[in-house]
């Protein structure tokens, strides 16, 4: 196909193993499996975001008055004192004036409020300076919850890094707010154990966000343990099982930081059609359906189940009833009990 590389497709053949012919189906799964991973990773990102912002508004670093702000607004504030503390005088400010620049006594060049100019911002800052210029561009304003709204997963898990923890001045967020933001945590868990956790997330989020094959892992170097890329793990079976494991690591942590999101998620069936999905049944429906384990065959009587199927096949959402009360909806691709 001229659109999607033979690479791209290899793999479905040659790792996942399944037949040439059924490569495309098997790729279409993929998406399938893909779309339904992000609802857990959409709720993992906001419960963290949400968690952190709570906790240094609620709970505040005994140390950090005077040094930031701890209210709304401390998404600008907690980024610019971790830039002038984190970044030397002569990286962050500069001394090269323009005519009729004004500089303190330093040489140091002035903004227009008086303040030394930056002219460097740590990470985390500069991405609140692009997410304000953001917000303006598109006539939003500027405000914390806007802010915090719009930045991505890799700011929180950076926020998990050695850079935000201070243990004896309890002035930055480890392990001050380690309870705070994880309070159902496994006891004796610590900052870096967190850490590795997420970013391991971060890893499956980014192959998902860049259209990779999800299922796809490699066995890890036992050295470095870092993925070894010249030792792929073969075989559906084995494929969805690892798969399958990351999942309940992200729930998992989901639980770390709020047993009552994880409920709501699950009550809602977040998890059924990634479930359902990342199984050689799941695989099967997509590229060999005489292969799947559960099979109701239609008789002659079966006219309303013919019927149900011509209402799915059509994109009808179904509604399943006992006595008049729901038992069950359906559509093409979804389900939920009741």
């Amino acid at each position: 196909m001229k659109y999607i590389s033979s690479s791209r497709l290899s793999v479905y053949e040659h790792h996942l193993k399944v037949k040439h012919d059924e490569v495309l189906a098997a790729y279409h799964w993929n998406k399938a499996l893909c779309a339904a991973l992000f609802p857990v990773i959409q709720c993992l990102e906001v419960t963290l975001r949400n968690a952190i912002d709570c906790a240094i508004r609620e709970n505040p670093p005994k140390a950090a008055k005077g040094q930031y702000s701890t209210g709304p607004d401390w998404i600008f504030s907690f980024t610019e004192y971790m830039g002038n503390r984190t970044l030397p005088n002569h990286k962050r400010y500069t001394k090269n004036a323009r005519p009729k620049q004004p500089v303190d006594k330093q040489g140091y060049v002035l903004a227009s409020n008086k303040t030394r100019l930056i002219t460097n911002y740590l990470w985390e800052e500069k991405k609140v300076v692009d997410a304000s210029k953001k917000l303006k561009r598109v006539g939003k304003s500027v405000t914390p919850n806007n802010v915090i709204s719009v930045m991505d997963f890799g700011f929180w898990t950076n926020f998990l890094s050695i850079t935000y923890e201070d243990i004896s001045s309890q002035m930055l967020l480890w392990p001050n707010q380690l309870k705070t933001v994880f309070p159902n945590a496994p006891v004796g868990i610590t900052r870096s154990d967190i850490e590795k956790i997420f970013l391991s997330i971060k890893e499956l989020r980014n192959r998902l966000t860049h259209h990779e094959a999800i299922w796809k892992f490699f066995y890890d170097n036992p050295v470095t343990g870092m993925p070894d890329y010249s030792k792929p793990v073969y075989g559906a079976k084995a494929s969805c099982s690892l798969l399958l494991k990351h999942y309940e690591d992200i729930l998992e942590a989901i639980k770390w930081m709020s047993k009552d999101r994880l409920a709501r998620f699950l009550e809602h069936h977040g998890d059924a059609r990634f479930r359902a999905l990342c199984s050689l049944d799941g695989l099967h429906s997509f590229i060999s359906p005489e292969k799947i384990t559960c099979t109701h065959p239609i008789n002659k009587g079966g006219w309303g189940v013919r019927k149900l199927l011509n209402q799915l096949e059509n994109g009808e959402p179904v509604r399943i009833t006992r006595n008049g009360k729901t038992v069950y909806t359906l559509a093409k691709d979804f389900h939920r009990s009741f």
